[in-house]
Order: structure tokens, then sequence, then C-alpha cells
């Protein structure tokens, strides 16, 4: 960004900053300030309002000058970059043209070739290169020197164009071709822009010669028609490409400009002029000025006028609201020596005092007020001690009433434990109901299925359990069944791990995070644990208390399910019963 840019931005920055501490100042003397500052506020911002309009009308005047001024700069440097960007254009066009006179007007060597271009190229020094490339698109002939020799090799001789649109171009149009930029590829990669023309070279058509110029020195030359800085200006080409620019940062070559650069409704502060080839010259301000870009002595004068303006104002109505100001400020002085604790009605006597009248009346009446006010307190001084009695009384009564709920709220509390434990565990074997096993089944299956892991169920049952009861009676099965219950509550010691009393004589235990192979495992376990109690049992063909064990994995598919779960559980310990019992199957 230039100096005149920069102090451009940094003069709004500052006015607004001016302003803006101006506007809380007032909001905060309007708002908060006594009676004699908003007097005197209101009376000098009345005063203020012709003095803002006039000066503001100024400023834009001058902003719209200045504005104006900044535009005919524009134009004047966009038609001085244009006629510059015509005459140097123009004169390479010459150049190319009359190559390619001479190479059609006579019969030439390869060398003959070498040193036309190097001729031509000798005048016209803006050239990056010239060269001489026969129909194929192969060149044949360069004015480039490496180390003062003609670099026929090996660089760029032999070297393939037709890809390049310069080439197809003039293969294609008749006479002298000005190309768009480009990237060069063979002495450098610089940004380039190309003349061509296509020549019959002994009199065979198809040859095209070019010479290259490299985009900074076009730029260049546009530059040196513009005295100033604070105007940006950019070459386009006829494809709206943007060929070069004064600041790329703001307007990069290769990119597309916008459409509103052309034709008669331009941008704002943006002028187009056409020049050679369809090109166009594009200017702007590198800051574009604002609506209120006046210069800074109008702006130093009218903040100047302002401020002068504003301080003898304030000065006035400061003077005539302390004449207004001054009897109120003595009441509030005489309200702030009363005591309204021990104020008593004596006190308020009426006084004679140089004020004016509605001040004395005002007084009068904020006494009489006041008298009022204090006969209340006094009746309201006995009802508190009322009040302040009943209060003790009712604040026993409440304790008592609260000790009262808090013994009853403690025993229902106690209530509601026992039946909430009883509701979950099994009252015979004191493992967990079917009800807690069939939520915490629910639960881990939609863990297992979220996370993909493996979570299997095993399904107990005591083996001729009903022969058991039948020979031994109820009591002794009972004492057997809570044998098992134990078993089955040792091999549940993991975390999530859960053992159950599923009805009857049958028990689950579930098992969170267990493939099917450790199931089996635990199953087994549970078989040989519970035959190791060695509970007499003269029906059975072990003689004692054994169990039979069906293990299930959960399977992961979208028709899985915790009840098919416990379905392939089942299957599998029907399978245990039927092959002998006293076994576990997975």
């Amino acid at each position: 960004m230039t100096d005149r840019g920069r102090a451009l931005a940094e003069r709004p920055q500052a006015r607004d900053g001016f302003w803006r501490g101006m506007t809380r100042w007032l909001r905060r003397e309007l708002s908060g300030g006594d009676l004699q500052s908003q007097i005197t506020l209101a009376i000098a911002v009345a005063a203020m309002v012709p003095m803002i309009v006039a000066v503001c009308v100024v400023v834009v005047y001058q902003g719209i000058e200045y504005r104006d001024a900044s535009q005919r700069q524009v134009q004047t440097a966009v038609r001085l970059g244009a006629g510059a960007l015509d005459e140097y254009l123009e004169r390479h066009v010459q150049a190319v043209e009359f190559a390619g006179r001479e190479l059609e007007g006579r019969s030439m060597s390869r060398a003959d070739m070498q040193q036309l271009l190097l001729d031509v190229h000798g005048v016209y020094t803006s050239f990056l290169t010239m060269t001489l490339a026969d129909r194929d698109g192969v060149v044949i002939a360069t004015s480039q020197r490496v180390d003062n020799v003609p670099a026929a090799w090996p660089e760029l001789h032999g070297a393939a164009i037709w890809d390049r649109d310069y080439f197809r171009h003039a293969m294609s149009e008749p006479g002298v071709q000005l190309s768009g930029v480009f990237q060069g590829r063979g002495f450098g990669d610089d940004l380039l822009v190309a003349v061509s023309r296509a020549v019959q070279v002994d009199g065979q058509a198809g040859y095209v010669v070019q010479g290259a110029i490299p985009v900074a020195v076009l730029m260049n030359r546009v530059q040196s028609r513009v005295r100033t800085s604070d105007i940006c200006l950019a070459v386009v080409d006829a494809t709206g490409q943007v060929v070069g620019s004064t600041e790329p940062e703001r307007w990069p070559s290769l990119s597309e400009a916008p459409a509103h650069w052309f034709g008669a409704a331009s941008q704002p502060g943006v002028v187009a002029e056409p020049a050679i080839a369809g090109w166009q010259i594009v200017g702007a301000l590198s800051e574009a000025p604002g609506v209120l870009g006046a210069d800074q002595a109008t702006q130093l004068i009218a903040l100047s006028t302002l401020l002068m303006g504003l301080i003898v104002a304030y000065v006035v109505g400061r003077w005539i609201a302390g004449r207004v100001n001054g009897p109120v400020n003595g009441l509030i002085r005489e309200i702030r020596t009363f005591d309204l604790e021990t104020l008593s009605e004596t006190e308020l006597q009426q006084r004679d005092l140089d004020w004016p009248q509605e001040i004395r009346a005002l007084r009068a009446q904020f006494m009489t007020l006041l008298a009022k006010m204090i006969r209340a307190r006094d009746s309201q001084n006995d009802l508190l001690a009322q009040s302040e009695e009943l209060r003790f009384a009712l604040h026993d009564e409440v304790m008592s009433r609260q000790a009262i709920i808090q013994e009853k709220t403690v025993a229902l509390e106690r209530a509601n434990q026992t039946l909430e434990r009883l509701a979950r565990i099994d009252g015979l074997t004191g493992l967990c109901n079917r009800r807690v096993f069939d939520e915490e089944l629910t639960r881990s299956w939609r863990a297992a299925i979220r996370d993909q892991q493996p979570l299997s169920v095993v399904l107990i049952d005591v083996d001729h359990f009903k022969a058991y009861n039948d020979h031994y009676g109820h009591l002794t099965g009972d004492d057997c069944l809570r044998a098992v219950a134990r078993v089955l509550d040792d091999a549940a010691r993991r975390p999530g791990d859960l053992a159950a009393r599923f009805g009857g004589e049958e028990f689950a235990l579930l098992l969170p995070r267990t493939d099917l192979a450790g199931a089996v495992r635990i199953g087994q376990a549970l078989v040989s644990q519970v035959r190791e109690l060695n509970i007499e049992h003269v029906k059975s063909s072990t003689g004692c208390i054994s169990v039979s064990a069906g293990v299930a994995q959960v399977q992961y598919s979208d028709s899985a399910t915790p009840d098919k779960l416990l379905q392939a559980a089942d299957s599998q310990l029907y399978v245990a019963k039927e092959t002998g019992r006293n076994r576990c199957v997975g």
C-alpha cells in the first residue's frame, strides 16, 4: 500500500475514533449526570446542530470534487498507457511483418534465415527471441544467442511449438497475430506475449515467424507513461486475461478480468480504454477515494470549527443551567441533613428562603410527605415488634413438624430401598431375578452390536431336580439350589458378568466380551464345580447333583435379537440334556 493510500485508510479510522468517544461521553452525561449537566448538554447540542449540518455540506462537496479530480487523473493515465501500448506493439508487429516479407521475397538457406532473425532482433531488442518454425511446428531458426553464438542448438533448435496458440492462430488466420499471455519454456519461464505471422519459404506455405515479448518489458513501457504511484494500470488481452499490471497483488496475470471492467458501464473508480487488437488498458486508483475524501486542510478546518463551537456552547449552557439548578441543589443539601431513623415531626420546620415559588412549594409538599413517612415508621416499628413474637412462635412449630417429617422420610427411603432390592433379587438364591437378567441382556446386546464385541450366554439346568425334590423334600431342594447359585455367583467375577436365577431349577450366566470358546470353558468349569459339591442324589446316574449347560454367542446380523441369543443357548441346553446330561454344549 502506498503512503497516500495508508493515509487515506488512517484518516477515517481517526475520525471514527473521535466521534465514538464523543458519543460515549454524551450518552454518559445525558443518562447518568446531574440535572445541571443535562441542561448544559441539551443547550450545547441544540446550538451545534446547525453548525454540524453546515460543516457536513462543505465536507461532502469537497469530497465530491476530490473524487472527480481523481477520476480525471485515472482517465488521463489510462489514455497515456493505451497510447504507449499501441505504439509499442505496433512497432513490433511491423518488425514481424518485415521479417515475414524478407523471408517470402527471396530464397534463403537456414543460415540466412538465422542471420535475418538476428538482424531484426538486433534492431528490436525488446523481443526475448525471434523464431521461425516449419509447418510441423518445429523451430528451424532462432535469433537467440548463447555466448555470442547463434543458439540453433541445443535448447531451442528443434523445439516443438505446434501446441502453442500463437502457432495455430498464425496458421489459420491471415496477417500478423497478437497472442494472449503464456508461460515461456525455452529460455526461462517468463510470462510472454507472441507476435506471429504465417509465411512462405521458397514457395512453400506453412511456416510461422514469431517474436516473443516479455510481459515485464511491456508493462515497464506502459508504466513509464504514469507519473504517480497512486494509479494502478492493467493490460487485458482480447480473451479477457490480465496480461500484466503495475500492482500484481491486486490484478495478477493469467487471471480472468471481471466483466464490468469493459464497456460503457464501468465500475465506479475503474476506467477502461481500448487498445490494439481488441486489447484494453484498465486503470483505477490504488486506494479508491470515498465520497468524503476531502483534503486534509478542509477536514482540519471543519474539525476545529466544530470544537470551538462546542466549547462556546458548553460554557454558555453551563452558566444558564447553574442559574436554573441552584435552588434545586439547595433543597438537596437540606434533605441530606435529615436522619430518617431518628427524625421527628417537630424538626420539619418551615423556613423563609430566597427560592423561586415552585421550589418553595416543592419543599412544602416534600415535608408533608416526610411527616407522613415518620408516622408510618412509628406504626411499622410497633407491627415489627408484634411480628417478631409471632415469628419465634411459628419457628418453634415449624421445627417440630420438620423433625417429624424427617423421621417419616428416612423410614420411607429405607422401605423403598428394601422394596427395590426385593424386586431385583431372587429371594431363595440371592442372585438377580429374571427381570434384571432381561434388562442387562438387552443393554449388553446393544453394546456388543455397536462395538462389535463378543457376547455369550450360558443357560444351566439342574439335572433330575424334580426327582430330587420328590425324594429329599422341598426344603432340601432349596438348599441344593442355593449351593448351585453360589457356584454361579463365584463364576461371575468380572465387571459386567451377571448370574441370575432364570426360573425354577434353571440359571443363566451373562458374559460380555467373552467369545464362544471362552464361554464353553466357563460352562464346563461350572459343570465340574457343581459335581464336586458331592450333593447326594440317588435318583441320578452320577449319584450326586449335576447340571447341564448350553452356550451361545451373539451373531452380528440384521436379524439378531436378544431373544434369538437366548433361543440359541436354550437349543444347546436341550442338546446337552439329550446327550446324557452332566455336560456343557456350545
